[in-house]
């Protein structure tokens, strides 16, 4: 590793007393801050009847109020009516500090708006050259951008990222499809490719049907996958691998008020390390008890963080709406401390006879069947209610051509194992390769929610 991207505390366990005791002082001083600077934040915390001149250990922080997405778009709403900029009232810097405006992706919603000072820029510009340098990337290593850029928080920032870090950039992005994507890297040979993993299936299975060109001859070393959970999943991971030639995956995530990436797996690919613990404090967070939850190995809960050093529109203890699973177990890198996987989203939690169902835990247990299946699936939900009377209807692409029998045997194969592993009963439809087309969000996120409803 680069020594100099690391300081002493970035390497610590999270439970390290060392990283506890800096990341106690720090949110001292951040909530010291937002109460001094910004009146949104004084009344916040006057009616939690919190104050943080009180503040003395990192325990408290968890007596805090919360902060989400929807209170936020109230907040950037109110801004941009009463202040003529959509950053929002809990803004503590000046606005003409602000050299950059991202945005949110908008799924659920509005978008939400994102600025960034030169200081802001300056910690992304840190965690991206740790992540980098966690998958042995080099500066002056050709990197082809094909996620989504345009406002994207994801997007330009980690250009802007990969700059600073040194790297050969190729901006392609995500929009202008992939044949024009495939092209672009036979004709620059990159040495990395960043995009979310299903657009790098969607590319590999397009790239070989469609327009006779093998990616496992351009020589590519390494695919960083971000945006959706399919960069941690064995199957996914495999079949990524195998189509590029034997490029290694990397997956790579963080919370945007906290200054990103602040997750990255490593050669290992048994989850992802957190990579920031100086910037970025993290809590495992209970919505229904609103309790946090201990860091323990296995333990599942929302994804709730601070990042400590953010200077426009500081994010108080924000909830995500992404589901973590912790790992304490030691990974074989070397890297101390613990790893985690996404679980799902809140958002997209389903409820079928009182299970909780995630469709990425389908899509990653239909993955699991083998080259049968391409890994693309739908979901149908029937109503805007995420309670849903059984069976669930999981739309299913396959590969190759099979019988009548094959169907049957198949169909009979994931239905049974969908009920084995994620307790409920599933209706499948199978459809074939390339029939079943990907939709993208507008950050290039496969949607696997089909809505068979219309939405008011």
């Amino acid at each position: 590793m680069n020594n100099e991207l690391w300081n002493e505390f970035s390497r610590l366990p999270i439970d390290s007393p060392k990283l506890r005791q800096y990341q106690a002082e720090e949110t001292r001083k951040l909530l010291l801050y937002v109460y001094e600077n910004s009146p949104y934040y004084k009344a916040k915390f006057d009616k939690a009847g919190v104050n943080p001149y009180d503040f003395t250990c990192l325990e408290q922080l968890a007596d805090y109020p919360t902060f989400d997405k929807y209170e936020e778009r109230e907040s950037q709403a109110q801004s941009l009516k009463e202040l003529n900029h959509p950053l929002g009232m809990h803004i503590t810097c000046d606005i003409r500090q602000v050299n950059r405006m991202s945005a949110s992706s908008g799924t659920t919603g509005t978008p939400s708006f994102q600025g960034h000072t030169k200081n802001d820029r300056q910690v992304i510009f840190k965690n991206m050259a740790r992540l980098m340098d966690m998958g042995g990337c080099k500066p002056g290593d050709k990197v082809l951008m094909a996620g989504v850029m345009s406002m994207w928080v994801a997007g330009i920032p980690t250009v802007d990222a990969l700059l600073d870090f040194g790297a050969n950039v190729i901006p392609i992005g995500g929009l202008v499809g992939t044949a024009k994507v495939a092209e672009m890297i036979v004709l620059t040979r990159p040495d990395i490719i960043v995009c979310t993993p299903s657009f790098a299936l969607n590319l590999l299975q397009k790239s070989q049907a469609e327009y006779g060109i093998d990616l496992a001859a351009q020589g590519i070393s390494k695919i960083c996958v971000y945006g959706e959970p399919g960069g941690s999943i064995p199957e996914i991971i495999q079949k990524l691998e195998a189509g590029f030639g034997g490029a290694k995956v990397f997956d790579m995530a963080g919370g945007t008020g906290a200054l990103n990436p602040i997750f990255t797996s490593c050669t290992e690919q048994d989850g992802m390390h957190f990579i920031a613990p100086d910037e970025c404090v993290i809590e495992l967070y209970d919505r229904e008890t609103k309790k946090v939850l201990p860091w323990q190995d296995g333990a599942i809960g929302e994804f709730v963080y601070t990042g400590l050093h953010r200077e426009c529109g500081p994010l108080i203890r924000f909830m995500d709406g992404d589901l973590i699973q912790v790992n304490l177990k030691p990974c074989k890198c070397g890297y101390p401390g613990m790893r985690i996987k996404f679980v799902g989203r809140v958002d997209d939690m389903l409820l079928v006879k009182g299970v909780n169902v995630f469709p990425t835990a389908i899509r990653d247990t239909v993955s699991s069947m083998g080259p049968v299946v391409t890994g693309n699936i739908r979901v149908v939900k029937p109503s805007a209610s995420p309670v849903v009377e059984p069976p669930l209807h999981v739309k299913v692409e396959t590969t190759g051509e099979l019988s009548a029998e094959q169907q049957a045997e198949l169909i009979d194969a994931i239905s049974a194992k969908i009920q084995r592993q994620l307790r409920f009963k599933a209706k499948i439809e199978l459809f074939a390769q390339g029939s079943l087309v990907m939709e993208y969000g507008a950050t290039g996120k496969v949607k696997l929610i089909e809505k068979a409803y219309q939405e008011e």
